[in-house]
């Protein structure tokens, strides 16, 4: 994934458009096992924030010029597109010969912004949001690093120990001398070895900003190297894993799904612990969570949710009203909407509704795959949320 690679994302905010001619970013949820998105229902919704943006810009003739273009260009890539990821992002200027276009395996909420530069905090935001892991495969002459998100694994880099000493034949003591010579100079020249790679990971920590650390290798390599690490490192290893360093990149990810799927499991386990706990002793005075379809829902439409958690396959039918946003669970009597007195629209799925609110309003969304996690949810209103 291109986008998440610090020297795209450096490229993207430093990129500064021509006046009268600004960059249009589109962030497009495309998930094809949405049943809004059957049936090409992603285009609908790009050609609805579209025309918001052209009604911004329509009486400026050169702008509308512009914004034209790059519209057409998006429609035209969204026109064509068989979704497999969650998220397409693209960020363009076609009088600048500016483009730039990927499917990320994640959720953001659906926007567009036209602006002087493109608009890449949602990434930011998911960067910091969701999981990293580093993982560092070695053995005594050579060492690769990996980084592992959203399911996905990218070789970063690789790094071959050479070592300066050969060994040489020679007959009788001189033959045992120089054995226990060459054996002490190899000894010494692979801790150096690994030093330099602590030294090199700790740079790549910093540089893709990975919480987490996970070694593969042999047994007694990874041991070593884990004692050399500065404790900092020595605090982000989460497991050590054995693995030949010639292993290929999918091998990597395969054998460490089964770590990284039990940490998230346990984090989701703690996440609803901790929910229900807080709801439960929340009082009049403070409320500090949530539990229950409709508590839940006006919590939402009043902009008070920092983190919406919901059982994973949990869904219901709802209403919307197009014009203030707000979801319901139920229908008023008069069938308008409490806020505006607009018309209500049904929705198949009120929780995809309200997800998507709390992403646009800057908060996070938790869907809970945990067995024991979902039980205690479930039996909790299957939904709940963290207040701001």
């Amino acid at each position: 994934m291109k986008i998440f690679e610090p020297q795209t994302l450096q490229a993207l905010k430093e990129h500064c458009a021509r006046d009268g001619s600004p960059v249009l970013s589109v962030y497009l949820n495309i998930d094809p096992t949405l049943p809004v998105n059957a049936r090409g229902g992603y285009k609908t919704m790009l050609g609805n924030m579209l025309e918001k943006i052209e009604r911004s810009v329509e009486k400026d003739d050169q702008l509308m010029k512009h914004f034209s273009e790059d519209a057409e260009w998006v429609k035209s890539r969204i026109d064509v597109l068989i979704p497999r990821g969650k998220t397409y992002v693209a960020f363009c200027d076609v009088s600048e010969d500016f483009y730039f276009e990927e499917e990320i395996p994640i959720r953001l909420p659906n926007a567009i912004f036209y602006e002087d530069t493109p608009y890449v905090r949602p990434i930011m935001e998911a960067m910091d949001e969701y999981e990293r892991y580093g993982v560092v495969l070695l053995d005594r002459e050579k060492a690769r690093f990996f980084v592992v998100m959203f399911g996905q694994i990218e070789e970063i880099e690789d790094a071959i120990n050479i070592p300066p000493v050969r060994h040489r034949k020679t007959a009788g003591t001189d033959h045992m001398r120089s054995q226990m010579v060459f054996q002490r100079r190899s000894e010494t020249w692979n801790t150096w070895f690994l030093k330099e790679i602590g030294e090199r990971l700790r740079d790549l920590v910093t540089e893709y900003n990975t919480p987490h650390l996970i070694l593969m290798g042999p047994h007694e390599v990874t041991s070593e190297f884990y004692r050399l690490l500065p404790k900092a490192l020595q605090e982000k290893v989460i497991d050590r894993l054995r693995m030949a360093v010639k292993a290929k990149a999918q091998e990597v990810l395969e054998a460490i799904a089964p770590v990284i799927e039990c940490r998230e499991r346990f984090i989701e386990d703690q996440t609803v612990e901790d929910l229900v706990t807080a709801a439960q002793k929340s009082g009049e005075t403070m409320e500090k969570a949530l539990l229950g379809l409709n508590p839940v829902l006006s919590a939402i439409n009043q902009g008070r949710v920092y983190m919406l958690v919901y059982s994973s396959g949990f869904t219901t039918n709802g209403y919307y009203c197009p014009k203030c946003e707000v979801i319901l669970d139920h229908v008023p009597e008069n069938e308008l909407c409490p806020y505006c007195s607009s018309s209500l629209e049904r929705t198949e799925d009120l929780v995809w509704l309200a997800s998507e609110k709390v992403l646009a309003s800057g908060g996070k969304v938790e869907e809970v795959k945990s067995e024991q996690a979902k039980v205690k949810l479930d039996v909790n209103g299957h939904i709940g949320a963290f207040l701001r």
